[in-house]
């Protein structure tokens, strides 16, 4: 089923067009992280303006209105979908605020840093996000059944996530207790 949304969604949102990334639990899925549940809906990240298209390109598929939404310590514009019997929420421009950090997910920064997903039997390719935005996300988020599988996945290259780790630690906001757990649980510094 997680194919045959991806399908339908590369044909409305067209990557080529427009900069989005796949994430949350189907990107570590389809990067090989241990999940201890299979994921429950397909999450989208855009920068804002590209947000508002893709919602005005999807608008068939759509649950929602779009709407900036400042839930906790999110912030996001964000609309939701059915698309091939897959839940979708596209999130624009978001943002996560918590204990002295902020991270601004920079979609059109991590797009060339992204891995790359060839449908099977389709000519789309999906940019999945990069497992260093899904570490520092999952760590905000206090979720340590994400973060610890990640950390660990990455640790198998880790000299190659770790450049574009360190640039986003230094695009954004972070509490010296964040920039600690996050070398604690890759077990290097940062």
């Amino acid at each position: 089923m997680l194919d045959t949304a991806l399908n339908a969604l590369g044909k409305v949102w067209d990557p080529e067009q427009y900069k989005w990334l796949l994430g949350g639990s189907c990107s570590l899925l389809l990067q090989g992280v241990e999940l201890t549940e299979p994921p429950n809906d397909i999450d989208i990240y855009a920068d804002f303006e590209v947000a508002k298209h893709l919602h005005n390109q999807a608008i068939v598929y759509s649950v929602d209105k779009q709407r900036l939404d400042r839930s906790g310590t999110y912030t996001s514009l964000l609309s939701h979908y059915e698309i091939e019997q897959a839940s979708v929420e596209l999130s624009g421009g978001f943002e996560i605020c918590a204990a002295g950090s902020l991270y601004r997910t920079d979609t059109a920064f991590l797009v060339p840093h992204a891995g790359i997903y060839k449908l099977p039997g389709s000519s789309h390719s999906i940019s999945i996000t990069p497992l260093s935005h899904e570490l520092l996300f999952n760590v905000l988020r206090k979720r340590a059944d994400r973060y610890v599988p990640i950390a660990r996945k990455m640790n198998e290259d880790i000299d190659m996530h770790a450049p574009l780790l360190r640039r986003l630690i230094s695009r954004n906001v972070w509490s010296y207790d964040h920039v600690a757990q996050l070398e604690t649980v890759l077990d290097r510094k940062l």
